[in-house]
């Protein structure tokens, strides 16, 4: 029985995956390689790896799109943030429009988040940062919370439990509570 000897770059790329965030932009650049040599290659890294189908996918779509700047470059700004800018590149055709887009998806990619940069890119202002918390109330706290919610405007959805508008709701009963001086 023959064996199938291993390439070096499916060798490299097993290595990389041993620690898939050391280097995810040389993993890009080797996982593109290795499907150019071996087609499907990415299937099966998918189907055993540590590292998820999609995230595979997001790498080689960066590699495709931005390998041509340096690795360093890249490797800066982080596979995250380069995963929202790659689709936004690919739709523009090559030349000095692409090449300005680049410049400025990369800037804008230093200054604001993986989160804000999907509405940045599309030129509109990023929605403001909001708060989450999290309450563990007992079910008598519970009533109170609802009732109270339920006072300053939260609605029972049509279908499902809890409460819509629950935000906005708080806000008011905060709002009317006396003596407050904020």
């Amino acid at each position: 029985m023959a064996t199938k000897r291993m390439s070096a770059t499916r060798r490299e790329v097993e290595q990389l995956l041993a620690a898939p965030n050391e280097n995810p932009i040389e993993l890009a650049m080797k996982l593109t390689v290795l499907e150019e040599e071996e087609p499907g290659s990415i299937e099966e890294f998918a189907e055993s790896g540590p590292v998820s189908r999609r995230k595979l996918y997001y790498l080689v779509n960066i590699w495709g799109t931005l390998g041509h700047l340096p690795v360093s470059q890249l490797a800066a700004i982080g596979w995250t943030k380069l995963s929202v800018i790659a689709p936004h590149i690919k739709a523009h055709e090559e030349g000095e429009k692409r090449d300005a887009l680049i410049l400025q998806a990369l800037s804008d990619a230093k200054n604001y988040t993986a989160r804000e940069l999907p509405a940045i890119l599309k030129g509109e202002k990023p929605k403001p940062k909001a708060h989450y918390f999290h309450l563990r109330l007992t079910p008598r706290q519970y009533k109170v919370f609802e009732t109270a919610l339920l006072k300053f405007g939260a609605k029972r959805p049509k279908k499902g439990r809890g409460l819509v508008n629950k935000e906005n709701a708080l806000t008011k009963a905060l709002r009317a509570l006396p003596g407050r001086d904020w």
